[in-house]
């Protein structure tokens, strides 16, 4: 075999090792797939990569979940307009996030930072069996605890029109708990209540126009009564067919709020966290960790909205996920930064039907 076989050979085992390291872990866009290659295996291995997918394809033994990668985010489309783009993320994008990372392992070093881990760490255990049956009749529950707890440790009391949630418990048939919206008196720590506050001079006309195109990416959108520790959830789970996701948004929030939030879960489903799409409107991403999926969704919260005049409590938030670190090496900053794009321009204008794109 000549030296250049084998260096040829060497390059391409590289190559696949990356690509297979990259699928089962990191999962983010065909660009910065093509970014490592060239970091970790020199520049010759753009010519492999659509070939290594090919072989790839097939493959039996891979898991569900990466089948599924190869099949709406790393397909030999999407790989192709990125061999023919190599143009970084936006570096206003870059510069925003680095600050938003700085600010969040900020406040986990401040005393509202402690004082909301203190809070947490009261609570009793609970079994997942009392958590699973919490959630079949209040799937919008938070932190739950019996009336004798909530006024105890908290100094907090349950509303009269409160319903309790049955669970089960030890030398007693059930016990009655109560979620912490249902409960009132002294002052919760703050970045416990972060999900529902946005600041600044908010045009509600950007708030109409991309509800109104959310309708045209066939996502359902609708107020819901929530606990006030959260400000909405995104599903696949749908009740009908028109649908290709359902969001739910807290009924109480002002309109600046109520855009963070749609913000937010409009990037967890655009950055394929939620599912995919079979259509291909948005990739599929479902193995990452809880922490690099929630900073990717509040990261392009935090650029709408702050592009759209409003300052939301990111940092905040984040805090309990970006550690010291920086422990977030599945975050695709490639796919943050075009979701943010996509969402702001939602926002500017009423997008065509999909049929004329």
């Amino acid at each position: 075999m000549s030296e250049r076989s084998s260096a040829a050979d060497a390059i391409r085992r590289q190559s696949q090792e990356i690509i297979l390291d990259w699928i089962e872990r990191r999962q983010g866009s065909a660009r910065e797939l093509l970014w490592a290659l060239e970091d970790e295996a020199g520049w010759p291995a753009r010519h492999l990569v659509l070939g290594i997918l090919d072989e790839l394809r097939p493959k039996k033994d891979l898991a569900p979940e990466a089948r599924k990668f190869l099949t709406y985010t790393l397909n030999a489309g999407a790989v192709q307009e990125a061999l023919a783009d190599g143009v970084n993320p936006n570096a206003e994008y870059q510069s925003s996030l680095d600050d938003l990372f700085i600010r969040s392992r900020r406040f986990r070093q401040s005393k509202k930072f402690v004082e909301a881990v203190e809070f947490v760490g009261k609570f009793r255990e609970y079994s997942p069996f009392n958590n699973m049956l919490v959630y079949l009749q209040n799937p919008m529950a938070t932190y739950f605890a019996t009336a004798r707890h909530w006024h105890k440790a908290f100094g907090r009391t349950v509303k009269d029109e409160a319903r309790g949630m049955i669970i089960l418990a030890p030398r007693t048939p059930v016990l009655l708990v109560y979620d912490i919206a249902d409960t009132e008196g002294k002052t919760l720590p703050s970045k416990l209540e972060v999900f529902g506050k946005a600041d600044g001079a908010f045009d509600p006309v950007i708030l109409d126009k991309t509800l109104k195109n959310c309708e045209r990416e066939k996502i359902q959108v609708e107020r819901k009564p929530m606990g006030k520790l959260r400000g909405g959830f995104a599903t696949s789970r749908v009740d009908h067919a028109r649908w290709k996701m359902r969001i739910a948004l807290r009924a109480d929030l002002d309109d600046g709020a109520t855009y963070a939030a749609l913000c937010h879960e409009l990037a967890h489903i655009f950055l394929g966290h939620v599912g995919a799409d079979p259509e291909g409107w948005w990739p599929f991403r479902m193995n990452l960790s809880h922490a690099v999926t929630e900073i990717e969704a509040e990261a392009v919260a935090h650029i709408v909205c702050r592009r759209a005049g409003l300052r939301t409590h990111a940092a905040e938030y984040l805090s309990s996920f970006v550690d010291d670190d920086d422990n977030v090496e599945g975050i695709s900053l490639d796919l943050v930064s075009r979701t943010a794009g996509r969402i702001e321009e939602m926002g500017k204008r009423l997008l065509p039907s999909r049929e004329l794109d």
